[in-house]
């Protein structure tokens, strides 16, 4: 499998007509086309808070993800309906190819329908977007593997998933330097105990603040809310 990683902002208060819009018309009609919008995420903590949302939209392939692109396309009734309703409410659109490393945990072989997820209990998620040096993905793979995954498995945390990208920023003719940690709490009191568990554990603080970001150029964080539509949530 491979996931479209979409950044949507819509700034200016036309954020809830983005989503009532999208919801209305384009969601059902995307996932018709061949693909599953597994998360839907608003940003509750970071850049652009309020205003934008992360989508991560699940391809069997990346030949699977241009045929979904030229239906969309070919779809009059679904274009016409986001060139008047959509894309005048949205700022900036970012899109990423992303793939699960071989030591991230799975996902579901299937999906619930998006008429079964509405009012189901939703909880908070921390993600994190590591952009590494040349030559280092490998080191640090290593370590997050052997070191840090099991380290940060506590206070009700729970890695969903760990991406490569494919296409996308941080990317070159031989490989990635760009990956995507996404990891579930149950709210937002199990996020800080997990947090102040990194400051107050000496071993631990070693492990993810000097072991770990010396394997690190950059890091961009936010805290997501799934909206009510998403599947991961």
């Amino acid at each position: 499998m491979i996931y479209q990683h979409r950044l949507v902002i819509a700034r200016g208060g036309k954020l809830e007509a983005r989503n009532t819009h999208f919801q209305n018309v384009a969601m059902q009609a995307l996932d018709d086309h061949g693909s599953k919008l597994v998360g839907a995420w608003e940003i509750l903590i970071g850049p652009d808070a309020g205003c934008a949302v992360w989508q991560l939209r699940e391809h069997e392939s990346l030949a699977s993800w241009e045929q979904h692109r030229i239906r969309a396309i070919a779809d009059t009734a679904l274009r016409q309906g986001q060139d008047k309703g959509l894309y005048p409410a949205l700022d900036f659109v970012d899109t990423a190819i992303l793939r699960l490393t071989a030591f991230s945990p799975g996902f579901p072989e299937s999906w619930p329908q998006l008429d079964e997820v509405g009012g189901k209990p939703r909880g908070i998620i921390e993600q994190r977007i590591l952009s590494f040096r040349p030559s280092t993905v490998a080191g640090h793979h290593a370590i997050y593997e052997d070191r840090v995954m099991a380290a940060l498995e506590r206070d009700g945390a729970t890695l969903l998933g760990f991406f490569d990208t494919v296409i996308g920023p941080g990317t070159t003719n031989t490989g990635s330097h760009r990956s995507v940690e996404l990891r579930w709490f149950p709210d937002l009191t199990h996020w800080q105990h997990w947090r102040e568990a990194q400051d107050t554990d000496p071993e631990l603080a070693q492990l993810t603040k000097e072991d770990w970001m010396a394997n690190i150029e950059r890091v961009d964080s936010v805290l997501l809310r799934p909206m009510d539509y998403s599947r991961i949530r």
